[in-house]
This record gives C-alpha cells, sequence and structure tokens, in this order.
C-alpha cells in the first residue's frame, strides 16, 4: 500500500481550515480511519473492481473523470433540453465525492493528486461572481411552464437541477479540500455558496421554492449537508443562517416544502400526506438527503427536534416503504412501497438509506439502524454492483432482469447511481467496527479489518454465505467488545478459540465480553435456517396505477412479469435467496410463484457453483407434496447486463 506524500502545506492546511467549527452534539461512536479499514472476501473483490473501473483505474481517470468536467467547459444543461434543465452538472461532484474517499481508503498518493489536478482544473471555470455550475443561466432556477415543456419537448416536463448539481459540485470541492488540504479548492466552494445565496437574495426565492416543480423543494434543498460542511471549515455565521432557513421551510407552514413534524403528526404513510400529488412530490433519496443533513444540523446545533425528526422518518419509512427488494421506496419514490407486491428500487435509494441509518447509527448508537443496513447492503445494493465493476443498474428488480441506464443527461460514461456507488462501499468500510469510547464494537460480519490506535479487528470467513466467522482482536490494553446480535439469527453462540466453551447470551442488541491484552481469537456461529416468508400484501391489478408505469421503464415487459397475487420470499440469514439462470434453473422454474400461504418448510443443501457467491438446493415440502429448485444469493442472481428480454432470476416462490 502506497504511504501518502502531501507537502507540508497540504498537511498545514486541512488543520488550520478544515473543522474550524467543533461539533455541539458529538457522536456516540466514533469510526476508524477509511485508510485503517479493509473491506474483504468476495464482497471485497466485488468492491476492488468497481473502484479499479469507476475510480482510481486508467479508463476512469482518462474518460469517466474527464467527461465530467469537460460539462464545466461547455455549460449547456438549460439548452439542449430547453425549456426544461437537465442535470449533467451533478456527475463530477458525486465522482469526486467517492472518488476522495477511495484515495483516502487506498492511502494513495498519486490518486490524491489526480483529484486534486481535476478540482483546480473545474474551479478554472469559476465566473468572476463565483458562479460553477452547468446551466448557463446561473438565474435559471424555477421550474418551467409544464405546457410551455409539452409543446417543445412532446411532455410537460418541468425538470430544474441547477441548484441541485451546484450541490454536488460543492461537496465534491470540499470533498477533495478535506482530502489534500488545497486551500484554493476552499475557497472557490466558499465562492460558489456565497454567489448562490446572494442571486437567492436578489431574485427574493427561498430556496425551497427552486427545482424541478412536483418535488417540493427537496433536491435543491438538500444543499443543507455540504452547506453545514462548508460552515465547519470556515465559520461564515451567513451559512449557518443560510441552514436554518432551509430547516424552518420544513416547519413553517408556508409551502411547498414538506412540513415534515405537522405531516408525521398525522400517522399517515408519505404517499397519503399530499393527495393528488402520490408518485410526484416524494422524491426519495433527495427526502433521504435532506434528512441526513438534518443529521449534520443536529451535529452543529444540538437541536434535539431535528434528530427527533430524523429518527421519526427513518422509522416511518421503513415501515411504509421498505419494498421487496430490502431497499426503500418504489422506483425513486416513496408511494407505499411496502404494500406493493412487486418490488423495484433505484440504488440511490439504497446507498442514500445506507448513508442515513450510517449516521444515525454513529450519532445514537442503536443497532437497529445496523439491522436496516445490513438487509440493504447485502441485497438490493450489491445487487445493483455489476460483477465486472464497470457499471450497475438503474433499477433493481425483484424479478426478471434488473435494468440499466447508459448516456444519461446527455453523456456517454456517466449515471446517478454509478457515480454514487462507492461512498456506500466506503461507508461499510467504516462501519464494520466501531469505537464506543475504550470499547470496541463489531457490526457486521463479512469479512474485513478495521485498524484504531490502540485495537485492530480482523473479519474471517464466508459470510453472509457460511454461518460462521472468526473474529481476531489484538488489543494493548483489556478492552470492552460488544458483539451485534443479528435479529434473523436466533441462536448466535460465541467461544474463544482454541478451546472455550460456546456461550449463548441472552435476547437483546449487543453480546458483550472482555478481551486481555494481546491476540484473542473468538469463533461467532449463527442460525441461518431458512426462512420462508408469505407476503401478505394486497393484490394489485390497476394498470394505471403510477407504480406500473415505473415497473414498466424500459417498456417491454410490465403486462408479462408485473405480479398481481402474492408470492412468498426466502431467506437465509439477511440473505435474500433467488432463482436464476446462473445456477441453471429454467423458465419455469424461474417464474413459478405458487408457495404463498399454506404450511410449506424448506431446506437447504449447498452446492458449488463459481457464476454465484452461494448456491443451494432448495426442497420444499407439504405433506405428501415436495419439489425442488436450484437457488443462489439474490445479488448474485442478475448482476450485470443481460440479454434484452431474459427472465433471468426471481426471488418469489
Amino acid at each position: 500500500m502506497r504511504k501518502m506524500a502531501l507537502t507540508t502545506i497540504l498537511v498545514v492546511g486541512v488543520g488550520a481550515l478544515f473543522a474550524k467549527v467543533p461539533d455541539v452534539a458529538p457522536d456516540r461512536l466514533t469510526a476508524p480511519a477509511l485508510k485503517d479499514c479493509r473491506v474483504q472476501g468476495p464482497i471485497g473483490a466485488k468492491f476492488e473492481k468497481f473502484m479499479y473501473e469507476r475510480c482510481w483505474g486508467p479508463y476512469a481517470r482518462g474518460v469517466v473523470m474527464r467527461e465530467a468536467e469537460e460539462a464545466f467547459a461547455h455549460p449547456d444543461d438549460d439548452v439542449f433540453n430547453a425549456p426544461a434543465g437537465m442535470w449533467k452538472g451533478e456527475f463530477w461532484g458525486k465522482l469526486a465525492l467517492a472518488a476522495a474517499r477511495v484515495a483516502a481508503y487506498r492511502d494513495d498518493a498519486d490518486f490524491t493528486a489526480f483529484l486534486r489536478a481535476s478540482a483546480r482544473r473545474l474551479v478554472a471555470h469559476q465566473r468572476a461572481d463565483g458562479y460553477l455550475g452547468t446551466y448557463l443561466n446561473p438565474e435559471f432556477v424555477l421550474p418551467c411552464d409544464p405546457e410551455t415543456a409539452r409543446a417543445a419537448l412532446g411532455w410537460p416536463c418541468s425538470w430544474n437541477w441547477n441548484l441541485w448539481c451546484r450541490k454536488y459540485t460543492l461537496w465534491g470541492l470540499l470533498a477533495v479540500y478535506d482530502l489534500t488540504g488545497d486551500a484554493d479548492l476552499l475557497r472557490a466552494a466558499d465562492r460558489a455558496m456565497a454567489q448562490e445565496i446572494a442571486m437567492l437574495r436578489k431574485l427574493g426565492l427561498r430556496l425551497c421554492e427552486t427545482g424541478t416543480g412536483p418535488m417540493r423543494g427537496l433536491p435543491p434543498c438538500s444543499t443543507l449537508k455540504p452547506l453545514l460542511l462548508l460552515y465547519r471549515a470556515t465559520a461564515k455565521p451567513e451559512y449557518l443562517a443560510f441552514a436554518r432557513e432551509i430547516v424552518a421551510s420544513w416547519s413553517d407552514g408556508r409551502g411547498p416544502a414538506p412540513q415534515f413534524a405537522a405531516k408525521l403528526a398525522t400517522g399517515a404513510s408519505m404517499d397519503a400526506w399530499y393527495p393528488g400529488e402520490t408518485g410526484l412530490w416524494a422524491k426519495a433519496y433527495e427526502m433521504m438527503s435532506c434528512l441526513d443533513g438534518l443529521l449534520e444540523y443536529y451535529r452543529l446545533t444540538g437541536e434535539r427536534a431535528s434528530l427527533d425528526l430524523v429518527v421519526k422518518m427513518q422509522d416511518l419509512i421503513w415501515r411504509t416503504e421498505r419494498n421487496l427488494v430490502e431497499s426503500v421506496g418504489y422506483n425513486d419514490q416513496f408511494v407505499g412501497a411496502a404494500r406493493h407486491l412487486n418490488g423495484t428500487s433505484e440504488p440511490c435509494d439504497a446507498i442514500h438509506w445506507i448513508r442515513l441509518n450510517y449516521d444515525l447509527y454513529l450519532i445514537t448508537g442503536e443497532a437497529k439502524y445496523v439491522n436496516a443496513i445490513e438487509y440493504t447492503y447485502h441485497n438490493a445494493f450489491l445487487a445493483g454492483v455489476f460483477r465486472d465493476g464497470t457499471w450497475g443498474a438503474r433499477e433493481v428488480r425483484s424479478h426478471g432482469r434488473h435494468i440499466a441506464r447508459f448516456g444519461q443527461s446527455g453523456m456517454r460514461f456517466q449515471h446517478c447511481c454509478v457515480n454514487n456507488m462507492p461512498r456506500t462501499f466506503m461507508d461499510i468500510a467504516q462501519l464494520g467496527a466501531v469505537r464506543e469510547g475504550e470499547a470496541v464494537r463489531v457490526n457486521l460480519y463479512a469479512p474485513f479489518t478495521a485498524g484504531f490506535a490502540d485495537a485492530e479487528v480482523t473479519l474471517t470467513g464466508d459470510f453472509p454465505i457460511a454461518d460462521k466467522v472468526t473474529a481476531k482482536f489484538a488489543v494493548k490494553r483489556p478492552t470492552t467488545v460488544k458483539f451485534r446480535l443479528p435479529p434473523w439469527s436466533k441462536r448466535t453462540t460465541f467461544a474463544v478459540l482454541p478451546a472455550g466453551k460456546p456461550v449463548v447470551p441472552p435476547a437483546g442488541d449487543w453480546y458483550e465480553t472482555q478481551v486481555p491484552a494481546g491476540v484473542t481469537v473468538i469463533k461467532v456461529a449463527f442460525d441461518m435456517a431458512p426462512r420462508l416468508e408469505h407476503s401478505g400484501r394486497a393484490a394489485c391489478d390497476d394498470l394505471t396505477d403510477y407504480r406500473f408505469r415505473r415497473w414498466n421503464a424500459d417498456g417491454r415487459d410490465a403486462r408479462r412479469l408485473y405480479r398481481t397475487t402474492p408470492a412468498a420470499r426466502l431467506f437465509r440469514g439477511p440473505l435474500l435467496l433467488a432463482k436464476s439462470k446462473n445456477v441453471n434453473d429454467t423458465a419455469d422454474d424461474i417464474l413459478r410463484a405458487d408457495l404463498n400461504g399454506g404450511d410449506w418448510s424448506v431446506t437447504l443443501r449447498p452446492f458449488t457453483d463459481f457464476r454465484v457467491m452461494g448456491a443451494w438446493e432448495a426442497t420444499f415440502t407439504r405433506g405428501d407434496e415436495k419439489f425442488a429448485v436450484s437457488v443462489c444469493d439474490f445479488p448474485s442472481a442478475g448482476d450485470e447486463l443481460l440479454p434484452d428480454g431474459a427472465d433471468y432470476f426471481s426471488i418469489f416462490f
């Protein structure tokens, strides 16, 4: 692993200019530095491929990043789709935000220098007044008239992503500044944000009044988080004041911003908050980005109401929007996905759901947030990352095949979800083990290494395929260790090697033990008995429903594959299992789904197939009835570009 070789000036820059404003409400838990973490095992190998192809390899540097930079040399997001606006200005910021964390993870001086040079090339396009963006007209921030758009474009498009794109540019600059300490990048970010605020004041607009029409200001208001990071770095009171305005818009009753607290008090799911706007206003990952900004606001101000609101929203989302691929929402919208028979998720929704729960966990220390992350990460997220590392899905779906998109917003090599994916791998790398004061918490069980000043944790094994892992602790002093008890495991045991007797802890969230100074090895065994879960979801055969249209996004298979009757799902540990051509299932095997209800039992016999992480023969029995079918882990069932029209997998039984 190559070590950092930054100049003294740059290193001093980090300490002198970043973190000027401390947290008023510090997190309960502390994650290890990225350079001291490693994601390992088969999932780690998938991640390494993706990092190489999309972040630091020659194609990523010379093609992907350069195309994203060029968008700023030729700003036309408001021209080629006139009278509406596009979003190619988001891509550099997303790449930079992810790549800066990858550079820190790799401890890679060469890649760090590349990112600094890229950011400086971008800043060269900043205008004299501070504007840095991809809209030719910086003041084009309002949605256009839908009927004007219909006449020009053929549909009532009210897209405007100007300030959304600027948010990512700001955030990307701050991420590279944080990595390198280059004060010029912080100054550029400062000037860009100052110009935006001054422009909105001149136009007489609140931030929530801008952006794409039906979305109630959620995309531009997600500026809250990088705005607060900028405040943390500069201590400029005008940035905190602007943040307070954004937060106030969610409770002042003036609209259009969603009134989170008032609507939560009704007890209704989000699809009932604004009648007539179902499928339009509740844009999932943009909303979760706003909620993550509220957590940053809580850290900096200590205003408990912000944290309490996000806690309640997280609960509402998981109860009412948890979908059948273990993400949230229905193809990027909060429209009551938990009631729906078909599952489809934009990877960005999984990415931001994981991030929201990650921050909630660090702040509160509550295990339920890791429980949610575990399901989403091991299913919807990993299924969306293609196995060759070059691309990913636009929609992760419950059956048929996942859908990919190319050439988004006029670009050839960019996609919103694909550019975001490395951020989740970085979150997971830092979540494996964390510090709670002097204690160490083990949160996740796929292979990883996490290092701290006085301790190192290494987890080995073949989780989530295998039901056993080995945890090695190398500590300089006697240390309290806490293991998360996954709720899917009815009996989890812990044994100190080489000859310790297995311990079965009482029910709860954590198993706590002490390890002495030196090296201690603990074997952890889980109950991974298969679980057949019946849907319990009502039939939906309304083909005019918004969700049917979203399922039909590729225009080919909606009526044929769109489910209108319930079916069962099969789990092993945190993993969804699926039928797939990758384990030689036939089309009839894949599409058969008639086990919902009844007293079926299931057994699993493992076998080896190198096309998947895990493979089993599943035998289903009810009285004298019996049949068997091959199954695999859901992430391996279809994580690649597939032939058009192929029914490649299904989670339904």
